[in-house]
Order: structure tokens, then C-alpha cells, then sequence
């Protein structure tokens, strides 16, 4: 017995120092990624030993039986190098790999965690860095327009800092006002509560003449210290963030501190911006033509009182009012430093950034914002503990004038401006411009006097702790915060004001001032386990949400100054007005998700979340959201590799979940009342707002998708193409009471049920590839129908005006135009009922407002050190014509109008779009009343935009040889350069003659690394 234990010591003793008469090489090693974390479950390959992988520490032994060989290490989203390895270097081994710029392998950031898209379950568009830097915007959401099929970002104005529409899927609410469409923004995982909200309740250039628009909050966040912005869209993808991400999500992931020597990069551009497209108005002649032809079809005598702009007014001055007022050039200049560096165990980013842009109105306007970003990351020495911070500030100041000047462009092309003295005029021939059509005749100069100052600061801090406890489990604590602050001030002094209304009517001088606070913090722990089981690979992950928001905001305006010099100060004021208010909104959820993967082959995805609300009345506060993911890599199955080689990659995956909102505002469900200036008993009074109703829940989705994603020639072509629906169910909404309940409205839950379906294609190709030459290109396009499946006696609710069932909620029904006729001159419309009268019973439904396509194209080419890149957006959509805005102005009357008119009805006979001209306010202008509510109103607003255009060249490395640089590189960029339709208005993207469309903007700047 013992010599056959002795027999069995000396035969393994012999196998630890050969095999086959080889002898036995130990290596060991640690593989980290370009920023210095491990790697764990790295793939390590050699030809002399069976593969291994590396442990949560990114740790590594193997034994191998050549004394030098090489090594193959790889991980997903990761390139895969090649090391030579000998008896000097064998127990020491540094890896450091860097990130796969294959489009498959790529990294994909998601909710609580990272994937690729070769093994993504759900629906991820991702932007990567390269194609933010390349466009020279100060908006992250001006850099997707075009980009992610399915989402939909639309600028407001062309004013500095304007806010964007953005829209994931189309619209699911039937009550805008209460159930916003807008997706969920997180910033390195702490939810930007500010979100897509237009900032400031004073007026200012950015809104127009409705109200609508204003300043963006995500101005504040700098494009340039952005890493990756991924937008999630299906429920596999963001159910995991239960009702916060039930219009979808979009992650912005910033910078991080790189692993390495000191390197500090200087970037730097300057630059200027013109007015985008607009139209062309009529100068003097053609407009005092068009008057004069007015009064002869109205067999009216002009004269001194009813037409003094061409019976006393010098009909020989002119002014461009187009070029006047938006027509001047706005200058860029931007400067980004940024210093990195570190070692394994601690490493750091710092950067700071500041970039000015003036407007088109005059170069006293400017909007200036000023960043900084931190980021450090550190790890013990055995690696077990990790902590990475990072926090951004930021400061947007953006003055502008109290108005967009662009609603001026129709004030007659005589009006004079100044007078002899060299004084803003304001009567001209004993007429005073006030007295003139509906008051909005005014110099617009003196409105350059006005000012707005929006001073707003956004802070937000993440930091991540965790703790590896054994190898497969990791603890880990999201810790973030975020608080959005905003000052501003709007300015009317009485240079701005019309001096007969001061004499006349005491209008005084007036200011307002509002400022507000948002602070946000969120507790996210979270456990990680990942094991390597037969046939596959487990990960499960748990973790709960804390959240707590509170928000103040006051609102005070004083009229009546007695001086110029005091408008800073509201306790000047003659009469004061004020407001404030006040909220806290709690949060908490539960949240898991367990994915199995089957040999690279089956994908299975399961995530939920239960979550909890303050905005929800007692026993109604509690959800649960979940989905399931799952998905078929076919292209790893022998028989299609055999069969199909030029199938490099295959997926077939679907998914399927629910979601939810609870978007509605807080403490809806109690009975609110608010202030009034109606007094009684000398005491202030109270109104009612909304009534208490504590039974209304959850507004729901179901998301379901299926999706099919193809590589071919080894990944040189890939292809994607997705159908989705979702359905929105237990709509909350803003339901009208009858007046004699004593209170306007109701939040409530309906019955209605919204359906958004579609389809998604992309596809990327390398196109030619060789040593020095490079040409790449990227394809996208969607389409969104949208539906009102259901919606239970709507004929007798108040919307039965808005909607019609079966129909998109974008739907127009309006009276049928039927063009000017031939004869009279005259709009007509269809009285479809025959009943001699136009009204809402003879109104028919033609199509919607919603973009039937929409999507985008990217070329890319490199030569050597040379690089050009282009990038198509197209659109194909009905929307508003100018008619929208200028109709209410007749055509004939003291009011410029485009060039358009010109093309109006004169004789009988005459086949023509615009009616006969007419001064009076009689039946023949009524008639532009109808065609406000006609489909004549629509046009074909469809558009290419060539959007950017990124030229750039890289100094040689011989040239920098002797030099401190590591590299150097001059470039010039172009956002908003053409614009290609038939659109019968301005630009067909703000569609609003009465906006400042989207500015052209062309810079030229230089970076270096030092």
C-alpha cells in the first residue's frame, strides 16, 4: 500500500516538470482595460495549454509547456493583441487592452450594468464620442439629431441655447400637460431631474409668440466631456428603470480618467453663425402695389387716414427688415482643456471648458457657458476595492433680447425707423405707429433695449463604490446627486417703450425676476454575481433605489419704475406681484435582472422592478414593471457556419415587458387651491384648482418588439431591422369638470388606449479598406403610425374635438380647401353636408401631422492623415405653411407679406393660390378665418438636411518628432449647412415664419496633446 502511495507522489511529481519529456512553464499575469480596471473572465489562449480566464481581479495562471511563446488575450468590446512571453517576463505580465472599435463589440453602457451589441437583448442606439466632437454644437441633443432610428429631436429656435422636442417611439399621452412624452435623462447614473423642461417662467427670445419653447437644461451639459450617449427604447431594455423609463431612456456617459503618463490636450475652435432659411418678403414697390390693388378690389379710396404708409409715408424708402433684424452674424469661439494621467491603482481627469456664441440680432446678445468636469478612479492594491468619482458644473449666462425679432419681418418695408435727430422713430407724418393695425405695429430698434439675463447652474456628483467579496461577487453603492439652479431677469426699460404710450396711457417701465432650485439625490446599492455554469454563463443582479426631489421656485414683476436706473431692484417697483412654490417628490423601487447565455448561442434576459411614488394617493402608490428578453445567435450554430460563410454574425431576439408613469405632477391627487388678486373683506382670496381624488394609479405600457440583426463578409456590412408596438393604457389625464362642480379639473385615469408601431432599419459598411484609406458609411431609417386604438365615449367628452378613434393623435380634421375660385377670387371650402354653412359637421380628416420616415446617413473617410466626414438628415412630414402665421394678417393690409403673394388671384380666370387682395376686415378677409381650419393650412414639410460636415488633418508624427506634442491636428467643422424642400415656409423643421429657424454654423479650430 505504501509503495503504491510513494508510486503515485513520484508520478505527479514527474507531471508537474514534464509532459511529454517538455518541461512545465508557470505564467502569471493581470489583464486591465486603456483606464486601469481588471478585466475579469478575460479569454487567455496559447497553443501549448487549454484556454483560461481571469478572476474578478483581471488575475491569471496557466501552465504551458514552451519556455517562449505568445499569448492571445481577449475580451468582449475589447481588441484582442497578441504577447510574446519568456522565462523574463513570465511572472510579471501587464496587459493592458484597449476598446474594440468594431461596431458588434462595442460597448454598450444600459441599465445598471455594460453589454455589446452582439449579445444585447434589447434595443440600444449608441453614439460614440467620435460623432459628437465632430459637430460644433453646445447641445448633446443637437448632436442625435438624425443618428438613432426611432428618435426624434426637433430644435425650437434658432436662438442660443433654445430648447429641443424630443420624442422615443411617438406620442402615447393623451394629455400633454400632464403626462409628458419626455425619456428619462441620467447623467453616469444620476437621474437629471431638470430633464428636457424649458427653463425660466420669464418671456425671452427663445419662446415664441405662444409661450412655447425657452432654454434648454441640458445646455449646461458640455458635448465635448461626453464618452457615449445610449438611447434605450424597448421594454427588455428599459423596464429595469420601471415607470422613469417608460417614454425610454437616454444615458449619458462622460470621460473617464485614463490609465498612463500626464497628458494634457488643449482644443480650441472659433467660428461664425448666419440665419438659416427664410423667405424672401416684398420690397417697397411690390408692397405698395399690393395695397394700391387692395383698395381698387375693395372700391375704396386710399387716403391719409386709412392708408398713410403709401399717402404719407415715403414710398421710395426701404428697409430689409429680414436682414435688419436677423440678419447680422453671430460669432463662436469654444476652449476645452483637459489634463489626464495616473497609475494603475489611481488615475484622474480633469477638464474645463468655455464657449461663447452672440446671435444674429445684434453682437450685444451672447450666450456664454463655462464647465468643469472631474473624474478620479482608484483600487486597492489587491484589487478588491474600487471607487470612482466624478462630478460636473456648469454655468450657462445667456442674455437675450425680451423678444425674437424674427416676429417683425412683416412690418411695412417703408416704416420709418428714425427721425430727423437721428431718434428712434415712432410717428411718421403726424401717425402714430400704435394707433396702426392691432398694436403690433412698433420700431422694432427699440426693443433692442430690452434684456434678459438667464443665469443657470447645473452640479451634478456620482460616485461608485465596490467591493469584490469572492470571486463572481461584487457589492456596489451608487451614490449621486444633482441640483439644478436658475436666476434670471427680464428688463423692459422705458427706452423700449413707445413714448405716446407713456404720455397717453402712463405705461411705465417694468421688470421680473424668477429663480428656482431642483436638488435631487438617489441611493442605488447593488449586488453582482456572475458564474460560469455548465453549457453557459449566469449573472443575476439586484439592487433598491432611494430618490428623493425637492424644488422651490419664486416669480415676482414690478411695473410702474419711476427710473431706469432702479429696474434691478423689484422693491423699486411701483406695484409688485409675486408668487412662489414648493414640492418634494419621493421615490423608491426594487429592481433585478437575471441573464443566462447559452454557449453564445441563447440569450435569455429577465428584469423587473417594483416601484413606489409619492404622486400617488394612499394604497395606490405601489407598481410592478418587469420584461423578458431573449435572444437566437444562429450564426454560432455549426450548420449555418458550414453552410453560410459569408454570414459573419446572425441575431434573432425579441422581447416583450411593461412599464409604466407617473409623470402627472405632485400632490394631483389632493384638493389644490391657488392664489387669486380677487380680494375679499380686504383678504386675500383663494380659488380652486383641482379636486381630491386619491383612487387614480399607474398609467401603463406594453412594449413588445422582435428584431433581426445580420452581419455579412466579416462584419464589413451589418444590417438591423426591428418592429415594435407599444400600447398606453389607464391613461392619466386632465379630465374638464363641468363649471358648476366649482373646480376646472380633475386628474384621472381613462380608458383611452394609444398604440405607437413601427419599423427600424440601419446599416453600416466598411466600403473599402486598405492601409491609408478608409471609407465608411452608416444608414438609418424609421417609421412611427400611431393610433388611437380605443377610446370609450368620446363623442361626448371634451376631446371629441382633438381625436378620433382609429386615427393618430397627431390627426387633421379640418374643413376641405378647394382652392380660390377661378372667377370670384374667393378661398372656397366644401360644405359637406350641404347645409349652406361652414362648421365643424363638414369637416373631414386629411392624414396626421406625424413624420411618415425619417432617418439619416453618415459617410466617413480617412486618406492617410486626412479625415472628411459628411451626414445627411431627411425627413418625410406634413406640416404648417406660412399661412399659419400670416393669415391672420390679410393679404393687402399694413402688413408686409413673402414673396408668395405675388402669385395672387387679379382677374377672372385666373388659376391662383392666394385670393383676391382686400384691405377690409369684411366677408372676403372672413374668409381666411376658414382657411385656418382647412387643410389648406398643411403642406408638404418634408426636408434633407445636409446637418454636418467634419474636415480634419493630423500633423504627421515625423513632424512632431523634436517637438513637445504628441500630436497635433487642424480642423473644420460645418452644422446646418443646406437645406433641401419644397416646403412653402421658413424652415420646415420649426415651421413658424415668426421663428428664428436653425443658425449655419462653421468653425475652424485646433487641438493638441502635450
Amino acid at each position: 500500500m505504501q509503495k503504491n502511495i510513494l508510486f503515485a507522489v513520484l508520478v505527479l511529481l514527474c507531471l508537474n516538470f514534464s509532459v511529454n519529456g517538455q518541461a512545465i512553464i508557470s505564467i502569471k499575469g493581470r489583464v486591465m482595460n486603456h483606464i486601469g480596471k481588471p478585466l475579469a473572465r478575460a479569454s487567455i489562449k496559447t497553443k501549448s495549454a487549454a484556454a483560461s480566464s481571469t478572476n474578478d481581479a483581471g488575475e491569471f495562471k496557466m501552465q504551458v509547456t514552451e519556455s517562449i511563446g505568445t499569448l492571445s488575450i481577449s475580451y468582449t468590446g475589447y481588441k484582442t493583441i497578441i504577447i510574446n512571453y519568456s522565462a523574463a517576463n513570465r511572472n510579471n505580465l501587464e496587459i493592458i487592452l484597449d476598446e474594440e472599435t468594431g461596431n458588434l463589440d462595442e460597448v454598450q453602457v444600459m441599465g445598471y450594468g455594460q453589454t455589446t451589441r452582439r449579445l444585447n437583448t434589447g434595443n440600444i442606439t449608441t453614439i460614440k464620442a467620435a460623432d459628437i466632437e465632430q459637430q460644433p454644437v453646445t447641445n448633446p441633443l443637437a448632436a442625435l439629431q438624425g443618428r438613432v432610428p426611432g428618435l426624434t429631436i426637433t430644435q425650437t429656435s434658432g436662438v442660443a441655447g433654445s430648447s429641443f422636442k424630443v420624442l422615443i417611439r411617438g406620442q402615447s399621452a393623451l394629455d400633454l400637460s400632464k403626462s409628458q412624452n419626455d425619456p428619462l435623462f441620467i447623467i453616469d447614473g444620476v437621474p437629471f431631474e431638470q430633464g428636457n423642461t424649458a427653463i425660466s417662467r420669464l418671456n425671452s427670445a427663445a419662446m415664441n409668440s405662444a409661450g412655447e419653447g425657452g432654454l434648454s437644461p441640458l445646455n449646461t451639459i458640455n458635448p465635448q466631456d461626453i464618452e457615449s450617449i445610449d438611447v434605450l427604447k424597448d421594454a427588455d431594455a428599459t423596464a429595469i428603470y420601471g415607470s422613469r423609463g417608460a417614454n425610454g431612456v437616454i444615458l449619458i456617459t462622460t470621460k473617464k480618467a485614463k490609465y498612463g503618463k500626464t497628458n494634457f490636450a488643449v482644443n480650441s475652435y472659433t467660428g461664425f453663425s448666419r440665419v438659416g432659411r427664410t423667405m424672401n418678403m416684398l420690397n417697397t414697390s411690390q408692397y405698395v402695389a399690393m395695397r394700391k390693388e387692395a383698395f381698387k378690389n375693395d372700391g375704396i379710396t386710399p387716403t391719409a387716414a386709412n392708408a398713410p404708409d403709401i399717402m404719407l409715408w415715403d414710398t421710395t424708402r426701404y428697409t430689409d427688415f429680414r436682414k435688419l433684424l436677423i440678419g447680422n452674424t453671430a460669432h463662436d469661439a469654444q476652449m476645452q482643456l483637459t489634463v489626464t494621467g495616473g497609475n494603475e491603482q489611481t488615475n484622474f481627469r480633469l477638464g474645463g471648458n468655455y464657449h461663447r456664441q452672440t446671435a444674429v440680432f445684434s453682437k450685444d446678445f451672447a450666450d456664454q457657458v463655462a464647465s468643469v468636469s472631474l473624474n478620479v478612479n482608484h483600487r486597492s492594491n489587491n484589487n478588491r476595492f474600487a471607487v470612482q468619482f466624478s462630478a460636473q458644473f456648469a454655468n450657462d449666462e445667456n442674455r437675450l433680447p425680451g423678444k425674437d425679432f424674427s416676429r417683425y419681418l412683416n412690418l411695412p418695408p417703408n416704416l420709418r425707423l428714425y427721425d430727423e435727430a437721428r431718434n428712434l422713430s415712432w410717428a411718421d407724418s403726424g401717425v402714430v405707429y400704435n394707433t396702426l393695425g392691432n398694436g403690433d405695429i412698433v420700431n422694432p430698434l427699440a426693443l433692442l433695449n430690452e434684456t434678459f439675463n438667464g443665469n443657470n447652474s447645473n452640479l451634478t456628483g456620482n460616485l461608485i463604490l465596490n467591493y469584490i467579496i469572492v470571486e463572481g461577487l461584487t457589492l456596489k453603492t451608487n451614490l449621486g446627486y444633482n441640483a439644478f439652479f436658475t436666476k434670471g431677469s427680464s428688463l423692459k426699460p422705458s427706452t423700449s417703450i413707445d413714448p405716446y404710450l407713456i404720455s397717453d396711457y402712463g405705461v411705465r417701465a417694468s421688470s421680473g425676476f424668477s429663480s428656482s432650485q431642483l436638488q435631487n439625490w438617489i441611493i442605488e446599492p447593488q449586488a453582482d454575481y456572475k458564474v460560469s455554469v455548465k453549457w453557459g454563463k449566469l449573472s443575476a443582479m439586484i439592487g433598491l433605489t432611494l430618490q428623493s426631489k425637492s424644488s422651490e421656485s419664486d416669480y415676482q414683476t414690478g411695473n410702474n419704475y419711476s427710473s431706469d436706473l432702479l429696474l434691478n431692484s423689484i422693491a423699486a417697483a411701483g406695484t409688485i406681484t409675486a408668487s412662489n412654490d414648493e414640492s418634494l417628490y419621493r421615490y423608491s423601487a426594487l429592481f433585478g435582472r437575471v441573464n443566462y447565455n447559452y454557449m453564445d448561442r441563447y440569450i435569455l434576459n429577465i428584469s423587473g422592478r417594483r416601484d413606489g411614488s409619492s404622486r400617488f394617493g394612499p394604497d395606490k402608490q405601489m407598481a410592478n414593471f418587469g420584461a423578458v428578453g431573449l435572444a437566437w445567435l444562429f450564426s454560432n450554430e455549426d450548420l449555418i457556419r458550414n453552410n453560410l460563410p459569408f454570414l459573419s454574425s446572425g441575431k434573432l431576439r425579441a422581447s416583450y415587458g411593461v412599464t409604466g408613469n407617473d409623470q402627472i405632477g405632485d400632490y394631483k391627487y389632493l384638493n389644490l387651491w391657488s392664489n387669486t388678486t380677487s380680494t375679499y373683506n380686504g383678504l386675500a382670496g383663494l380659488r380652486p384648482n383641482t379636486l381630491f381624488n386619491p383612487d387614480y394609479n399607474w398609467e401603463r405600457i406594453r412594449k413588445a418588439e422582435i428584431g433581426l440583426e445580420l452581419g455579412f463578409l466579416n462584419d464589413r456590412i451589418l444590417l438591423t431591422a426591428a418592429y415594435y408596438r407599444n400600447r398606453c393604457s389607464n391613461q392619466l389625464i386632465n379630465y374638464t369638470l363641468p363649471s358648476q362642480t366649482g373646480f376646472f379639473q380633475v386628474v384621472k385615469n381613462f380608458p383611452g388606449l394609444v398604440q405607437n408601431a413601427g419599423l427600424e432599419f440601419t446599416l453600416t459598411t466598411v466600403n473599402l479598406r486598405s492601409n491609408k484609406f478608409k471609407w465608411t458609411s452608416a444608414f438609418n431609417i424609421s417609421g412611427n403610425r400611431n393610433k388611437l386604438i380605443d377610446f370609450p365615449n368620446l363623442s361626448s367628452s371634451s376631446y371629441s374635438g382633438s381625436y378620433i378613434e382609429g386615427k393618430s393623435l397627431g390627426v387633421i380634421r379640418a374643413l376641405k380647401y378647394l382652392g380660390v375660385n377661378p372667377q370670384t377670387g374667393l378661398y372656397t371650402f366644401e360644405d359637406l353636408n350641404g347645409d349652406g354653412s361652414l362648421t365643424s359637421a363638414d369637416y373631414q380628416v386629411f392624414g396626421d401631422k406625424d413624420a411618415r420616415f425619417s432617418g439619416g446617413l453618415q459617410n466617413n473617410v480617412s486618406i492617410g492623415n486626412i479625415e472628411f466626414s459628411f451626414f445627411f438628415q431627411f425627413t418625410r412630414q406634413t406640416g404648417l405653411n406660412y399661412v399659419n402665421q400670416l393669415s391672420t394678417s390679410t393679404p393687402g393690409k399694413m402688413y408686409n407679406q413673402p414673396e408668395l403673394v405675388l402669385e395672387h388671384w387679379q382677374n377672372p380666370g385666373d388659376d391662383s393660390p392666394v385670393q383676391r387682395l382686400t384691405t377690409a376686415a369684411n366677408s372676403t378677409a372672413g374668409l381666411l378665418g376658414y382657411l385656418r381650419l382647412s387643410d389648406g393650412l398643411y403642406t408638404d414639410a418634408s426636408f434633407i438636411k445636409l446637418r454636418n460636415i467634419n474636415c480634419s488633418w493630423s500633423l504627421p508624427q515625423r513632424w512632431l518628432k523634436h517637438s513637445p506634442l504628441q500630436a497635433c491636428r487642424v480642423y473644420a467643422q460645418a452644422q446646418n449647412v443646406l437645406t433641401i424642400t419644397g416646403y412653402k415656409g421658413s424652415d420646415p423643421e420649426t415651421q413658424n415664419f415668426y421663428v428664428l429657424p436653425p443658425l449655419k454654423t462653421f468653425v475652424f479650430g485646433l487641438q493638441l496633446n502635450l
